[in-house]
């Protein structure tokens, strides 16, 4: 077995249908085919216009962090601390997710952030659970 095979073997990605990591990370949304609004997740109906003719459409790659926290106090499996983030995107979406940054003390409110993809926690299994997190974008 090849050292990939073995690393897939350990790792296990959480919701891949919200993101893609091609041709950058980003996430995936769902845009109404009617109103033109963005949700994400992606809805089954659009909460504005209440049409059910969504599809997926790519958020933009970076977004403004619109707030952040320290976590001290998880749930099972979460290494703590971990940083929490939400960012707003253009598209007008608002997403949480973690954050990863070396220098912690260097986040501020409406700085720019990038979306990656990276571990989250461990499973019960022991694997590595792998989504999107969110970045600081210098």
């Amino acid at each position: 077995m090849s050292e990939k095979e073995k690393e897939s073997d350990q790792t296990e990605v959480y919701k891949p249908e919200l993101f893609s990591t091609t041709p950058h990370p980003h996430l995936i949304a769902g845009r109404c085919k009617s109103c033109g609004k963005y949700t994400f997740p992606k809805y089954y109906a659009c909460p504005f216009c209440f049409s059910d003719d969504l599809e997926d459409a790519p958020l933009s790659p970076t977004g403004i962090l619109h707030s952040f926290t320290t976590v001290r106090r998880s749930m099972p499996g979460y290494t703590v601390p971990y940083l929490l983030g939400i960012v707003n995107f253009p598209e007008g979406v608002r997403v949480m997710a973690q954050v990863e940054t070396d220098k912690p003390e260097e986040l501020k409110l409406d700085m720019k952030m990038g979306v990656t993809v990276g571990f989250i926690r461990k499973g019960k299994d022991g694997k590595d659970i792998v989504s999107y997190k969110f970045r600081p974008v210098s």
